[in-house]
C-alpha cells in the first residue's frame, strides 16, 4: 500500500472533517441553499474518503484460505460504494433541498460569517488539493504516461479519486462563491438555488466517473502492460512456436495473475537429445497432456461452475530420471 496514497486520503479526510463543521456552521447563520450544498457535499466527501482509507487497509490483507488471490479488489470495491455515497448524500438529497428552497420561497441571509468560511474551505481543500495533485503526478511519472493517459489507465483510483473530489470540491467553492455573491448582490435567492443545483451536478458527475472507473477492475479488466510484456519476451524465445494466449486480471495496484498458453518449438527443445530421449520425451508430453485433461474432465464433469481449470504439474521427473 503506497505511504504516498495514505497520506493523500488522510490529508483529505481531515482536511474535509473541519471544512464539513464551518459549512455547516455557515448554513446555520445564512440559510445559504449553495452553502448547505457545500456542506453535504464536503460531508458526502468525508464519508467517502474514509471508506477509501477502509479499502486501503482491507485491500492489504494477505491472501488466505477463503480468498486465494487476497483482498486487493477491497479496493476497488470500496471505492464504487463511496461513489454510490456521493451520488445518492451529495447529488440527491443536495438536489431535493434546493427544490424545496425554491418551492418555499425562502430568502438567505448573507453575511461576512459564510464569505468567511467559503475563504478558510478554499485554503483547507486547496491544500488537500495539492497533496493529491503531487501524489498523482508522482505515480504519473512513474508510469511513463501523460496526465490524461494516465487518468484514464491507472490501477489506482484511490489517489485519482482523492484528486478528482478535491478538484470537484473547490469548484463547488467558486459555484457557491458566485451564486452566493449574486444573491448578496441582486437580492435574488434564485442565485443562490442555481449555485446549489450546479454543485449537485459536479457531485452526480463525480459520482458516475468514479462508478465507472472502478466497475472494470471489479469485472476481471485484463492487465494489457503485463499482456504485452509477455508477449514480447515469449515471441522473441527461440523455444516458442506461437503464442495462443495470453489472459490475465488485475487483482489491486500491485497484483495480476498471468495464464498462458504456448506453442514450443520442438527442435528447440529436442537439440542435444537423441532420436530415443526425443521418443520418450514425445510419449511423456502426450500422457502429461492426457492427464491433465482427465483431471479437468473428472472436475467439469461434476461441477459444470469450472468454466476455466488451470492446471500446472510439480513434482516431475529429474533430467537423468527415465520417461517412460
Amino acid at each position: 500500500m503506497s505511504q504516498g496514497t495514505t497520506k493523500a486520503v488522510v490529508t483529505a479526510i481531515v482536511a474535509n472533517g473541519s471544512v464539513t463543521i464551518a459549512k455547516f456552521i455557515g448554513f446555520s447563520f445564512s440559510g445559504s441553499s449553495a452553502l448547505l450544498a457545500e456542506a453535504v457535499h464536503s460531508l458526502a466527501d468525508t464519508a467517502n474518503q474514509c471508506l477509501l482509507y477502509l479499502g486501503l487497509k482491507r485491500s492489504a490483507k494477505v491472501a488466505d484460505g477463503k480468498y486465494h488471490f487476497g483482498y486487493g479488489q477491497e479496493r476497488y470495491f470500496w471505492n464504487l460504494v463511496s461513489a454510490i455515497t456521493i451520488f445518492f448524500l451529495g447529488f440527491v438529497y443536495t438536489t431535493m433541498h434546493a427544490l424545496e428552497q425554491v418551492e418555499s420561497g425562502h430568502v438567505p441571509e448573507m453575511s461576512w460569517i459564510a464569505f468567511g468560511i467559503l475563504g478558510f474551505a478554499f485554503i483547507v481543500e486547496g491544500y488537500s488539493l495539492w497533496v493529491a495533485y503531487v501524489e498523482f503526478t508522482r505515480q504519473r511519472k512513474e508510469a511513463g504516461m501523460s496526465f490524461m493517459a494516465y487518468v484514464q489507465e491507472t490501477r489506482d483510483p484511490t489517489t485519482l479519486a482523492i484528486l478528482i473530489e478535491d478538484t470537484v470540491a473547490v469548484l463547488g467553492l467558486v459555484f457557491a462563491l458566485v451564486g452566493m455573491g449574486l444573491a448578496a448582490y441582486t437580492g435574488s435567492p434564485l442565485f443562490d438555488v442555481a449555485a446549489a443545483l450546479g454543485i449537485a451536478m459536479l457531485m452526480g458527475f463525480l459520482a458516475i466517473f468514479l462508478a465507472a472507473t472502478n466497475k472494470k477492475y471489479l469485472l476481471n479488466v485484463s492487465d494489457e502492460e503485463v499482456n504485452q510484456v509477455a508477449l514480447d519476451a515469449w515471441s522473441a524465445d527461440e523455444r516458442v512456436q506461437n503464442v495462443r494466449h495470453i489472459h490475465s486480471i488485475v487483482l489491486s495496484p500491485e497484483e495480476s495473475i498471468l495464464m498462458a498458453e504456448l506453442e514450443l518449438r520442438e527442435e528447440a527443445l529436442f537439440a542435444d537429445m537423441t532420436a530415443e530421449e526425443v521418443q520418450q520425451a514425445i510419449r511423456f508430453m502426450h500422457r502429461l497432456d492426457n492427464v491433465r485433461a482427465s483431471l479437468e474432465e473428472a472436475v467439469s464433469q461434476e461441477s459444470e461452475e469450472a468454466k476455466h481449470i488451470y492446471i500446472e504439474f510439480t513434482g516431475l521427473p529429474e533430467k537423468k530420471t527415465s520417461l517412460t
